[in-house]
C-alpha cells in the first residue's frame, strides 16, 4: 500500500464543493452578500470570501478573500476558520505569509466543529510531524463522515501499525470503504492496495472485514453538510 496522504488527488486539500455557485453567483449576488457581511453576518462574510477565492461575480482576489475569511472566523464561523487555515498553509502563495502553526490552529477549530475536510487536513498535519496517534484520531473522525482520503490514510495506519496496533481487518475494512466512496473510473487504482492487504489475511479475517465494510454508513456532521450546500446557503442568506 502506498504512503498515506498521496492518494485520491481529486480530493485536494483545502478545496470546497463550490461548483453549484456557478449558475447563480454573479456580481449582484456578491454585492448583496457583501452588504450582509458588512452588517456583521459571519456566514455571509465566509461566502463573500469564497466568491473572491474562486473569482465568482468578480476577479479572483486571494488577498480580499483572506480578509473576509478572517472576519468570518473572528465572528465565530468555523468554515471561515478553515479557510484562514488553508491560506496560512499556502493555498494562494503570496496572499499571506505561510505559517504552519497558524494553519493547524485555524483548521483545528473547524475540525473540532465537525468539518470532515478540516479533520482530514489536521490528521495529515499531525502525520507529517510524526504524531501518529493524533493523525489516527482525526482521520477516524473524517472517515466516519465518509471522507475517502481519510479512510485511505487510516487503512495505511492500521496496516503499518502507526498510532494504532497493526490490524489487517481494520486496514481492509477501511480500504473497502474507500472503494465504495471512490468514483468508478478511479477504483482500479485502489485494487492493488486491497489485494496487498488481503494477501496477509486469513479467509475468516477477510470475511470479517467485508462484513464490516458492507454494513458501514457515512455519518456526516452538520458542518460538513453545510459546507456541501454551496449556493443553497447563499440563497437562504439572501432571502
Amino acid at each position: 500500500m502506498r504512503h498515506p496522504i498521496r492518494f485520491l488527488s481529486l480530493l485536494m486539500l483545502c478545496m470546497m464543493p463550490l461548483s453549484a455557485y456557478a449558475d447563480a453567483s454573479d456580481a449582484e449576488t456578491l454585492r448583496k452578500l457583501t452588504a450582509l457581511g458588512e452588517r456583521g453576518s459571519a456566514a455571509a462574510q465566509y461566502n463573500v470570501g469564497m466568491f473572491y477565492n474562486n473569482g465568482i461575480g468578480t476577479a479572483k482576489d486571494p488577498r480580499a478573500a483572506f480578509g473576509w475569511f478572517q472576519r468570518a472566523a473572528a465572528g465565530g464561523d468555523a468554515l471561515g476558520h478553515y479557510k484562514v487555515g488553508c491560506y496560512y498553509a499556502g493555498q494562494f502563495p503570496g496572499a499571506v505569509e505561510v505559517d504552519e502553526a497558524k494553519a493547524l490552529a485555524a483548521k483545528t477549530v473547524a475540525a473540532e466543529a465537525g468539518y470532515s475536510l478540516a479533520q482530514s487536513d489536521v490528521g495529515n498535519s499531525h502525520a507529517q510531524k510524526g504524531d501518529w496517534p493524533q493523525a489516527v484520531k482525526w482521520w477516524t473522525a473524517a472517515a466516519e463522515q465518509g471522507y475517502a482520503q481519510a479512510a485511505y490514510n487510516l487503512a495505511g495506519a492500521y496496516q503499518r501499525g502507526q498510532g494504532v496496533p497493526k490490524d489487517p481487518v481494520k486496514a481492509l475494512t477501511n480500504m473497502l470503504i474507500v472503494a465504495r466512496l471512490t468514483p468508478e473510473p478511479m477504483r482500479p487504482r485502489i485494487l492493488p492496495s486491497i489485494e496487498s492487504i488481503r494477501g496477509t489475511m486469513s479467509s475468516a479475517q477477510i470475511a470479517q472485514a467485508e462484513a464490516a465494510a458492507a454494513g458501514w454508513q457515512a455519518r456526516p456532521k452538520a458542518l460538513t453538510l453545510r459546507a456541501q450546500r454551496g449556493i443553497g446557503e447563499v440563497q437562504d442568506l439572501l432571502r
